[in-house]
């Protein structure tokens, strides 16, 4: 495994931090891919919002059963890790016109995504969900490079009451992340489109273990071949949302 070196740590809103690492094995090649860093013994998938040629930053919940030590952490701590693990984002096959949704699951790594897109001249609408206004956090992020966002809390409390999929309605292309309910509404509502499921990974490794995800091509193993499926190839009737009832807003 590689070391990387925390340099930057801020905490975004309650109990969600970001944190940047400087790497010399940085290997991040498309938006979308994981890192994971050593706490106590366990190694972590941990999303990733940003990165170039030495540093990387990943969002994270301190809740999460692995992230108690990582939370602590300062300026110049020094952690094992390995990067640009998993399969990303295809960005060479979304149309010039998609729609990029994320609940608060899944917010972090779909910034690298956007930014991704906008230098390729390709146009995209952003919806984010939250559970609460006082959840909020990275919407200023995406301003900066979105002209087209909506933001959506389950209680209302912005304005706007609902989850962030009630805001897609037969879309041609939908690119998301986030929690399995979410996930699983949102694909009943486009024709094509690239999910993640490092939520679901993220839960699994708490866990001790991996899952299989149903594809039409069989079982496959997530941190194999995932987190980021060709939405029509999961066979999302056998995603059943009782084993994720921690990975919710």
């Amino acid at each position: 495994m590689g070391k990387s070196k925390v340099t930057h740590r801020e905490q975004l809103a309650q109990n969600i931090y970001k944190m940047t690492f400087s790497t010399d094995d940085c290997r991040f090649s498309r938006p979308g891919q994981y890192a994971l860093i050593r706490t106590d013994g366990l190694c972590r998938p941990y999303q990733v919002c940003d990165y170039d040629s030495d540093r990387y930053t990943v969002v994270f919940n301190s809740m999460d059963r692995c992230s108690g030590t990582l939370v602590k952490a300062r300026y110049g701590d020094v952690f094992e890790s390995r990067t640009g693990l998993g399969n990303g984002f295809d960005v060479d096959v979304i149309p010039r016109e998609s729609i990029l949704v994320a609940d608060s699951m899944g917010v972090s790594e779909m910034l690298e995504l956007a930014r991704t897109l906008l230098t390729r001249g390709k146009k995209f609408k952003m919806v984010l969900g939250y559970y609460t206004k006082a959840n909020i956090y990275m919407v200023d992020s995406f301003r900066n490079i979105c002209n087209e966002i909506d933001v959506i809390t389950l209680d209302g409390s912005n304005g706007r009451e609902g989850l962030a999929s009630d805001v897609v309605r037969n879309a041609e292309y939908v690119c998301a992340s986030g929690s399995p309910s979410m996930l699983k509404a949102l694909a009943g509502k486009c024709r094509s489109g690239q999910f993640s499921l490092s939520d679901m990974m993220r839960v699994s490794v708490e866990e001790n273990g991996d899952f299989d995800v149903g594809t039409l091509s069989g079982m496959l193993r997530c941190s194999e071949t995932g987190p980021v499926y060709d939405k029509n190839s999961v066979d999302w009737g056998t995603l059943s949302l009782d084993r994720w009832s921690r990975s919710t807003y």
